[in-house]
């Protein structure tokens, strides 16, 4: 059998491959500088902020739910009020469990 002619000699092994770079990739560089740690430390202290208030915000909304359940005669119907409440609850805690997963 012959091997088809492209132009090249035929062989029986692939050409090898290039030697990696000895330098690093300019977006890595600046990854690891002390520059670019600072301001990942920073937007996870942010991060961890803006959760730990959303969580505040969350378990305030739930007392007050609870409070204004245990005053109502709620048999029949729910109040607008009550239906206000758990949206803006159900809204927050979706964003909470976004943020929890890194989102």
């Amino acid at each position: 059998m012959v091997a088809p002619d492209h132009g090249r000699p035929a062989t029986d092994h692939p050409a090898p491959k290039p030697a990696p770079a000895e330098t690093q990739n300019p977006a890595q560089q600046e990854a690891n500088s002390p520059e670019a740690s600072a301001a990942k430390r920073a937007i996870l202290l942010r991060d961890e902020k803006e959760f730990r208030e959303g969580v505040e915000r969350l378990y305030q909304l739930a007392g007050d739910l609870r409070d204004e359940v245990q005053k109502t005669m709620t048999k029949d119907v729910l109040s607008l009020r009550m239906v206000k409440k758990t949206e803006e609850i159900e809204k927050l805690a979706k964003t909470l469990k976004t943020k929890a997963k890194g989102g």
